[in-house]
């Protein structure tokens, strides 16, 4: 009986991880305008997410994660990061706004990988990764202009 028990508490705390990183935008926004708190919140937030580039059109994404499992159990946690490509300012802007659905439909993609086509201790497929996200990309913006660039994948196991 221990042991049933000992699943849902972990799924709540994977859970609670993942809602945590989609929050994380926000707070860094109220870091950087200056409210939430002290005044060193903001360099310690802009150092975790440096541009990789110094092209314009980058917009980098939060970490994504999902957990991975194998025998009915949670055994470690896949760690993406990524960026869009997007050459239209407009878009851009559109993007920004649209940041909570399309962390959703990345979360939600990266879970049915995790849950489908991935097997424990294999090596994460990362064009299959990149096809996923890409498609959350554009069905969720309703537009193929941004173009998903994957930077790194990570298995990080229990």
């Amino acid at each position: 009986m221990k042991h049933s028990t000992a699943l849902p508490i972990r799924s709540v705390l994977t859970f609670g991880l993942v809602l945590g990183l989609m929050l994380a935008p926000g707070e860094m926004a109220l870091a950087k305008s200056g409210g939430g708190g002290g005044g060193d919140a903001a360099p310690a937030e802009d150092s975790r997410h440096r541009s990789l580039t110094s092209s314009d059109t980058y917009l980098p994404l939060p970490p994504l994660m999902a957990t991975v499992q194998a025998n009915y159990r949670a055994r470690g946690n896949l760690q993406i990061e990524a960026g869009l490509d997007v050459e239209d300012a407009r878009l851009r802007r559109q993007i920004e706004q649209a940041m909570p659905r399309l962390r959703n439909a990345y979360v939600t993609a990266l879970s049915v990988y995790t849950g489908v086509n991935y097997r424990y201790g294999a090596v994460p497929d990362a064009d299959r990764i990149a096809q996923l996200l890409q498609d959350a990309t554009n069905m969720t913006l309703g537009t193929d202009e941004a173009r998903v660039l994957i930077g790194m994948v990570i298995v990080n196991s229990d």
